[in-house]
């Protein structure tokens, strides 16, 4: 069985995680409403028996009546998964992942070579030295030019433990890479200092980046950050919990972090940690800021006086809850909105910046190459912290 996932091969990430709580041992199906379709799927079943000339399969039926069921209600963000689809997705929440980690800029016949877009974090990729922006040109020492793009997919996929030589160009420069086809654990969050400023960039609020926003933060106000930017540009959502874990030591205690709105009842949740860090907080943000990114970015305006950078963020305003039913499967149904401090549902609308700074379309091309150098929303937020800083 070959080895490789959604992520390793495609050019935008652009499935929006949700905001998920789990609830286990339900029963999805209510007694009052089955007898009807119980005796209608009955009289179907006896006719399929009966004359049906083709074979009939009682999983998939079963899987279709189920989400053509759910197809009833009018949620886009419904979701069923079975036993072993569920198990699954848990493991690729926890950031596990099988490939070599590379974001490739999809195309009908390849030009120039095939355009690393990103590289995920911890992946076998990155470990090889593979970096956004590169062109892979060959595979195995054959051309990928005026070659058909999803042939030469094919031709790169590995099962477990085997590699693959790429041959890539950066800038002038010309050379060839091994990368091993393994499983690894995806890092969601990088960090740096740029001067005096810490820079935290989080890729998505898994469970891991949790955990890893917090080593990230300690480092950062140990060497001496003056100033935090968050850049959040990207970031689809995520865990409603990571998202709590890491405001936590960045909003005061006692203070309002998350407002959610269910059907018949709301819920605050408040700060009940110190905060580490009370100083000048910048976030970047962009359309594909979305979900977890929004509810981050607009606690840490309406709290911390944050100040917004970029352009308008998605406007997932929603979250979902994910329920395990009796037999192992699971169903995912929006459940509550998230509102701003101020109650503001920008479901649908976004977050409008404080500040908007437009990438051009080669920048965004080479988002995840760009630094402060030749990143006018970065150097945007570089400006608007010093000037904070500068005015303390």
């Amino acid at each position: 069985m070959k080895k490789i996932t959604s992520t390793l091969f495609t050019v935008f990430l652009t499935a929006l995680l949700t905001f998920s709580l789990t609830i286990t041992g339900v029963s999805l199906w209510n007694g009052s409403v089955s007898d009807g379709m119980s005796n209608r799927i009955g009289e179907i079943r006896a006719l399929i028996d009966q004359n049906a000339v083709f074979e009939f399969s009682e999983e998939d039926a079963e899987r279709a009546a189920i989400e053509g069921y759910l197809s009833g209600l009018n949620d886009g963000y419904i979701k069923y998964w079975t036993e072993e689809e569920y198990s699954a997705h848990l493991s690729s929440k926890q950031g596990n992942f099988s490939g070599v980690g590379l974001s490739l800029l999809s195309q009908r016949t390849i030009e120039n070579g095939i355009f690393v877009r990103r590289v995920l974090g911890n992946s076998p990729a990155e470990i090889a030295g593979i970096q956004p922006g590169d062109l892979i040109i060959a595979v195995d020492d054959v051309s990928v030019i005026g070659r058909d793009y999803e042939q030469v997919l094919s031709e790169m996929e590995r099962e477990a433990g085997e590699s693959v030589k790429l041959t890539l160009t950066r800038g002038e420069e010309t050379f060839s890479v091994s990368v091993t086809f393994s499983d690894f654990v995806q890092t969601y969050v990088a960090y740096r200092m740029i001067g005096d400023i810490g820079f935290i960039r989080i890729h998505s609020f898994s469970d891991n980046a949790a955990n890893e926003f917090q080593i990230a933060l300690n480092a950062l106000l140990e060497q001496g950050a003056k100033g935090l930017i968050f850049d959040l540009r990207n970031n689809p959502g995520g865990s409603l919990n990571a998202v709590e874990y890491i405001l936590e030591p960045l909003i005061p205690k006692g203070e309002e972090m998350v407002i959610l709105k269910y059907k018949n009842s709301e819920e605050i949740i408040y700060s009940k940690a110190n905060q580490k860090a009370d100083i000048p907080m910048v976030v970047l943000i962009n359309a594909s800021s979305a979900s977890g990114s929004e509810l981050m970015a607009s606690c840490l305006r309406d709290v911390n006086g944050a100040i917004l950078i970029g352009n308008r963020s998605f406007g997932k305003g929603i979250g979902q809850t994910t329920y395990r039913l009796s037999d192992g499967s699971a169903v995912k149904i929006t459940t509550f909105h998230f509102l701003t401090k101020g109650r503001t549902d920008y479901h649908g609308i976004g977050l409008q910046p404080d500040e908007i700074i437009s990438l051009t379309e080669e920048q965004d091309l080479y988002f995840y190459a760009l630094d402060e150098s030749n990143d006018p929303q970065l150097q945007g937020a570089l400006t608007r912290i010093q000037a904070e800083i500068n005015g303390k």
